[in-house]
């Protein structure tokens, strides 16, 4: 219809040139023009209008592919990850590697999908899923797959070495699965990485990371930097129903460093972060924040923790901070003393309105500071237990019993109780409740719907404390669980 705007009707009528017994005749001529370009203006429409959206397509790779004229179907799959780099992807398409298949290097994903249609990364077949390493830094940093667009799905991978430790590269660009700054709706699921620094790093917005299992590296980064699970640098991301264990290494400076989570990047802002319902175990620690820029708005709630150095590191400044449900046990610590042997550290100055609400809090004083040694923060509904409980000393009055237990010179808050949880087995890293638990019906309602294994949690009543509701023996046969004993051994994530 461009044409037909360009008529200059308005110059026509304003002719002052035109003779004035000529109107009629004048009126023809225009119309059998107008009709003209109307009709023109029809036939000339762009054919994008009608024109068919482009289908959704499959790709599929192969390691094991022996296809002399390999084009990318099923028949014929890529038997390495060079075609990738040239493939404009569309909306709905989706790429599957074949099961059993071993790939070395890494691609980069530059388009984007739609919520409707994300692009998608997968396996085919069955057996073992398909296994990435990319371990020479040089090539894209390491990184496995750089996720560079939105709207992006990977799906049940195996990664190691991406690259191999040590390194000596920026640590900022490091990870098996990297987000860029233009990741942004995408979800990181049902994968596996060992022996990897920086096994997710994200610096996009709107993502989710869930489901995964990243285990056992031992090994630093740089001479005082240890690996770290998943790298959080940007706003509005979730992690969620992860297994991190095993991520801890030597540190010059530290004594050991590492960690499941590291809210990192001193340049960009973070805020509204959603950490729930993940397993940390034997890693240097769960949580740490690197201060010195806005981190705002956390909410982490009904994570089992039972790692070294910290569950959480405040470096501030650190505002608006919710801890809620959580199952902490502090009784690791190295041969050798580390820098941190805490609870939770806060420095830095800032740190308010952080608050600590339904948690269980079991920590060994003989080798790790009482719970609020480094500050004493908003509290409530919480549950105290020193395992040296029995040998402590007997204290004047209850004040100072509070204060020798919790340390900092903190007291009980409403709501807070001191007292053995009774954990089913604590030897053996089973945290549910026993019969008679302190913990039991003693929080305070906080509208969560499901605990650590998804049980549903009734808002008729008082909550548990912890990450765990107890559930009575009458009611165990239907309970799905997470133990950190079977979920070590598996090496697959239960599910609903």
């Amino acid at each position: 219809m461009g044409e037909k705007s360009q008529i200059p009707i308005k110059a026509q009528n304003s002719n002052p040139n035109k003779p004035s017994g000529a109107g009629s005749l004048w009126f023809l001529k225009f119309g059998l023009c107008l009709g003209f370009f109307f009709t023109l203006g029809i036939w000339s429409r762009p054919t994008s209008v009608h024109a068919s959206p482009i289908l959704s397509r499959e790709y599929y790779v192969n390691s094991h592919s022996d296809s002399p004229d390999a084009d990318g179907t099923m028949e014929k799959p890529w038997r390495s990850l060079d075609q990738l780099d040239k493939v404009v992807f569309h909306p709905g398409d989706t790429v599957l590697f074949a099961s059993g298949s071993q790939f070395e290097g890494g691609f980069e994903v530059s388009q984007s999908g739609t919520p409707s249609g994300p692009i998608t990364f997968k396996s085919y077949g069955g057996g073992s899923p398909p296994r990435f390493a990319n371990p020479q830094s040089v090539a894209l940093n390491g990184n496995a797959i750089r996720l560079n667009g939105s709207h992006l799905i990977v799906d049940g991978f195996f990664f190691e070495r991406c690259p191999s430790n040590p390194v000596a590269t920026d640590i900022h660009l490091l990870g098996a699965l990297f987000l860029t700054t233009n990741a942004n709706h995408c979800i990181v699921r049902n994968c596996e990485m060992t022996q990897t620094p920086m096994a997710i790093t994200i610096y996009g917005q709107h993502n989710l990371i869930t489901r995964n299992y990243i285990h056992d590296d031992n090994q630093p980064v740089q001479s005082h930097w240890g690996p770290v699970c998943v790298v959080v640098c940007a706003s509005h991301n979730e992690i969620s129903y992860n297994r991190f264990i095993n991520y801890s290494a030597p540190s010059q400076e530290y004594g050991h460093d590492g960690g499941a989570i590291e809210i990192h990047d001193r340049s960009l802002p973070k805020e509204d972060i959603l950490i729930h319902h993940n397993l940390s175990l034997r890693n240097q620690g769960f949580i740490e924040w690197v201060g010195r820029v806005k981190q705002d708005n956390f909410l982490i709630h009904h994570n089992v923790c039972m790692d070294y150095q910290a569950f959480l590191g405040l470096t501030g400044p650190c505002t608006n901070i919710r801890v809620e449900n959580n199952t902490v046990v502090r009784i690791l610590a190295h041969p050798e003393d580390d820098s941190e042997d805490v609870v939770f550290w806060s420095y830095s100055g800032g740190n308010t309105n952080v608050s600590f609400q339904n948690n269980i809090f079991v920590y060994d004083s003989v080798r790790i500071e009482p719970v609020f040694a480094r500050g004493e923060l908003r509290h409530s509904y919480n549950l105290f237990y020193r395992t040296d409980s029995a040998v402590l000393r007997k204290q004047p009055n209850q004040d100072a019993y509070e204060r020798r237990y919790l340390g900092g010179g903190a007291h009980l808050h409403i709501g807070d109780r001191i007292g053995n949880p009774l954990f089913r087995d604590l030897a053996h890293g089973d945290f549910r409740l026993k019969p008679g638990s302190p913990a039991i019906a003693s929080g305070t309602n906080l509208d969560y719907a499901v605990d650590f294994d998804d049980q549903p949690i009734s808002p008729a009543k008082r909550p548990d404390m912890g990450a765990f509701q107890f559930i009575s023996s009458t009611d165990e046969a239907p309970r799905k669980q997470r133990t950190c004993s079977e979920t070590e051994k598996s090496g697959v994530m239960n599910k609903k």
